[in-house]
């Protein structure tokens, strides 16, 4: 019981809970830290937060988080425009660009399929997705040149969305692989280490 902290206190250990990864106990001494900590840094941290999300917003390419109309990687005009690697989320796209392996275009779900939750294709980013690859064809670049990593993770709901996706991408005859060896069942891509990740893409196999 922490009912004798001052209210202040109390609030910035309850906001700290609310996050992901973070127990009572590490928000205790997040709090504990913050409390000893020189005003200036508590300033700066506060202004931070505060500017989180200004000035942000998604790629309209692969709605990858972003400071302008598209990302710094769908920018990049030395990656493979016609190689894509499906995520789930932003955080994916993080750990996979620390391996320095993949040298293609990301396209990020904001999600997978769980009818249990209410989260259905309309839900998700997947029939931009579909007119991206589309788009590419008609620019004539041949579908057999296009291929498609779906990366979602290894658990039921990512095996759903990649099923899903392998189904309405395949009739476009482009080439669909998923993400190989390497991850464990039921294990998230952001926790993974960059040697697993690496193999994961080396090891990916074709989707039939």
């Amino acid at each position: 019981m922490s009912s004798f902290l001052p209210e202040s206190i109390q609030k910035v250990i309850d906001e700290f809970s609310r996050l992901p990864g973070i127990g009572p106990k590490s928000a205790q001494r997040i709090a504990m830290h913050l409390l000893h900590s020189p005003d200036m840094r508590i300033s700066q941290l506060s202004k931070s937060i505060a500017e989180t999300k200004e000035g942000l917003n998604f790629c309209v390419d692969c709605f990858n988080i972003s400071e302008s109309e598209k990302c710094k990687i769908c920018l990049d005009q030395s990656r493979n425009k016609n190689l894509f690697c499906v995520v789930e989320e932003i955080l994916d796209v993080i750990a996979l660009e620390k391996t320095g392996q993949f040298k293609g275009n990301y396209h990020v779900l904001h999600g997978v399929l769980s009818p249990v939750d209410g989260i259905g294709p309309n839900q998700l980013k997947i029939n931009e997705l579909k007119v991206r690859i589309e788009n590419l064809i008609n620019q004539s670049v041949s579908s057999e040149d296009i291929e498609v990593i779906i990366a979602t993770n290894p658990s039921l709901e990512g095996e759903t969305t990649a099923l899903y996706l392998t189904k309405i991408l395949k009739p476009l005859g482009i080439k669909i692989t998923r993400i190989g060896r390497g991850l464990p069942a039921g294990g998230d891509l952001d926790y993974a280490d960059d040697v697993t990740l690496t193999r994961a893409l080396q090891g990916r196999l074709e989707y039939s």
